[in-house]
């Protein structure tokens, strides 16, 4: 038994049966045993890899994102960006790395709000550029952006009964139990929605989400400002958690509580509705479109390399993270304004792009191959 199960058997013996929300928050959060709280990396050193881990392209292609940013809003200086969880940094190393060497941005801020002490400690090691900073997490931003962060905001389930949600706790035994109830904010959250799931469905459903969104938007400096939100996305809820423990993918969320990764998929038209609400001007991609729209076969045509093209092809693959991740653009104080990760355009031929070592096969072919050829 974890401690993070110790502990909430303890909490349900005295309170009775507690929504999974709680549940997911400790195993995610819990200050002193949460699965974030001690995460040290991702790939190889954790239990997933997402788009920035597989290929360095992809932040160098949102750099031109930040990019469009930084000209439209006249060339702000200081030009502040703020990443939401960013993870092992690989996206913000390659994403400055892009604005350090393609272009004349030289005054900048990247600030990056990190609940993961070990994570920030990763960081840290990782990011030297003078630019990054992990104080002021607060203070307003021009370009913000949120890579597989909201799916792990934690979300409540709930069973379809008779046209009614009734929510799906959890017992001392860290089993599933039904509440004799239907759930009102679970109700209501379907209702604005206009949809009601076929009877014995279960559907996950962020309640946080709003509250989500108003930590974005209250950051947007001087009311002006772009926020990328990339993510895979369940439009309407469904059924969505996934779980991740030493690379193997599964779905029981009631296990190893504090030792694996719980995500669900995040609800985009609620996401995008919200933001509308919230006065927001609102558009999504799929992630393939993003990167193709910012240029991505510029990257693929100067790498040939093996390990290039398998980390690229995943990118932009319409039954892998190409179309099951979305980004969605939400701006404030911009209404002419167009993202170019959203419409295209033309871009200047890069200086270079970025590329990953080779594989071990791969290197012990190319050095047969030179040796055969007498190349070395």
């Amino acid at each position: 038994m974890t401690p993070v199960e110790e502990e909430l058997r303890a909490r349900i013996a005295r309170e009775g049966p507690i929504s999974f929300r709680d549940v997911m928050d400790a195993a995610l959060y819990h200050p002193k045993y949460g699965y974030y709280t001690n995460l040290r990396g991702f790939g190889a050193a954790g239990d997933f890899i997402t788009s920035p881990e597989r290929h360095p392209a992809f932040g160098w292609l949102l750099g031109r994102q930040a990019l469009e940013v930084w000209e439209a809003l006249d060339r702000p200086a200081p030009f502040r960006i703020l990443e939401l969880g960013a993870g092992s940094g690989a996206l913000a190393e390659s994403l400055v790395g892009f604005l350090r060497t393609e272009t004349e941005l030289t005054n900048l801020v990247y600030t990056v709000d990190e609940a993961s002490p070990s994570l920030r400690e990763v960081q840290r090691q990782r990011l030297t550029d003078p630019a990054f900073r992990w104080e002021g997490t607060e203070d307003p931003a021009h370009f913000i952006l949120a890579n597989e962060v909201a799916d792990a905001l934690p979300v409540h389930r709930a069973v379809v009964r008779q046209g009614h949600f009734y929510e799906l706790l959890v017992d001392a035994d860290l089993q599933w139990t039904e509440a004799p109830v239907p759930h009102a904010q679970i109700e209501a959250y379907f209702a604005e929605v206009h949809f009601t799931p076929p009877e014995g469905s279960i559907v996950d459903v962020c309640l946080e989400l709003e509250a989500w969104l108003e930590t974005i938007t209250r950051r947007f400096k001087q009311e002006r400002g772009l926020a990328l939100v990339i993510d895979y996305t369940a439009s309407p809820p469904r059924d969505s958690l996934l779980t991740y423990y030493r690379h193997t993918l599964g779905s029981d969320p009631l296990i190893r509580l504090g030792q694996q990764d719980i995500s669900a998929h995040v609800d985009l038209r609620t996401l995008v509705r919200l933001g509308i609400k919230a006065g927001l001007k609102a558009g999504a991609v799929a992630q393939r479109g993003l990167l193709y729209n910012l240029g991505f076969p510029q990257v693929q045509a100067r790498l040939s390399g093996m390990t290039d093209r398998q980390a690229l092809a995943h990118l932009v693959d319409a039954n892998a993270a190409g179309g099951q991740i979305v980004a969605v653009f939400l701006l404030r104080g911009m209404p002419d304004f167009k993202p170019a990760g959203a419409v295209g355009r033309d871009w200047p031929e890069p200086r270079a792009v970025p590329s990953l070592p080779p594989d071990a096969d791969e290197t012990d072919f190319l050095d047969q191959w030179q040796e055969a050829f007498n190349l070395k």
